[in-house]
């Protein structure tokens, strides 16, 4: 990934052809790291498209009367995958927090790989996938 010189990541030229890539961009004004996102539902179907929703935002150096960060740009992401090729996931729970999320382009089409903070980790690999985008915040939240 290449970063900018105010230290954010640029658009991944491997994900200009990703239907709803250069969106999830433009929300940001970069490429999130998806650093702290939560998985909300994985949704895996062996004959249709399968999906990765997931909540994620914009952490700000201001702090709240209460002494957290602000955090703004709430977004859900919903990664939708045609035909899953590879699967390896671990530690589903009631709360899955992100280190990080990244998409690659690989052979067989893209991987997604989940980098572990609390809860789900690993990755999935598909043939193809577009980006679906719902601003503001999950309604189970």
């Amino acid at each position: 990934m290449r970063v900018s010189s105010r230290g954010l990541m640029e658009f991944p030229p491997e994900l200009e052809d990703v239907e709803g890539a250069k969106d999830l961009h433009d929300w940001f004004g970069y490429w999130p790291k998806f650093h702290d996102a939560e998985v909300i539902r994985p949704h895996l179907d062996r004959t249709d498209a399968s999906a990765l929703v997931l909540h994620t935002w914009e952490m700000t150096e201001e702090v709240d009367e209460k002494g957290f960060y602000v955090l703004r740009k709430h977004i859900v992401v919903e990664f939708v995958m045609k035909e899953v090729v590879g699967l390896r996931l671990d530690g589903f729970s009631h709360q899955n927090v992100l280190f990080g999320l990244t998409i690659d382009r690989v052979d067989h089409g893209y991987r997604l790989a989940l980098e572990d903070c609390y809860g789900i980790a690993g990755t999935i690999d598909a043939t193809g996938v577009s980006i679906r985008l719902t601003p503001g915040k999950p309604k189970e939240a």
